[in-house]
């Protein structure tokens, strides 16, 4: 469960991002593709349109972090999509570390060890669902 300070964090350092989504998704699949070189078999399309998309999902995801129980059914949706790109639970870990990285790049030392705790906790609740959801489809 977060608080309602680690949800503040969140939505203040995503809210950095908003001004440059392209830059902010390429520097995440850039630390992505760093961390784990076989993931970029997994995206077919430019890094620059993922990156993009990737930030307004976030974006999408962090709406719901209110709402307990709550949950988006596009979440879902990008979950069982996940099955299909070759997603697997396993990547969810360097694809959260993937994002600490990107924002500790993006923002310095504003981006302090509570607001990447605060990401870590938003990060497993939004890929607890995705990876629920890719569960069912595998079924």
């Amino acid at each position: 469960m977060m608080t309602h300070e680690q949800i503040a964090l969140v939505r203040k350092s995503f809210d950095r991002l908003r001004p440059l989504p392209r830059g902010a998704g390429k520097d995440f699949y850039d630390t992505l593709f760093a961390l784990d070189p076989s993931l970029k078999s997994l995206f077919s399309t430019d890094v620059e349109n993922q990156g993009a998309m990737f930030v307004v999902a976030l974006g999408l995801a962090l709406k719901g972090l209110d709402d307990d129980g709550v949950v988006d059914e596009s979440l879902r949706e990008l979950g069982r999509r996940h099955v299909l790109y070759g997603a697997k639970d396993v990547h969810f870990d360097t694809f959260r570390e993937a994002l600490l990285c990107m924002f500790a790049q993006r923002l310095g030392p504003e981006f302090t060890p509570e607001m990447a705790e605060a990401w870590r906790a938003a990060f497993d609740r939004i890929s607890a669902v995705m990876k629920a959801a890719a569960a069912e489809a595998r079924k």
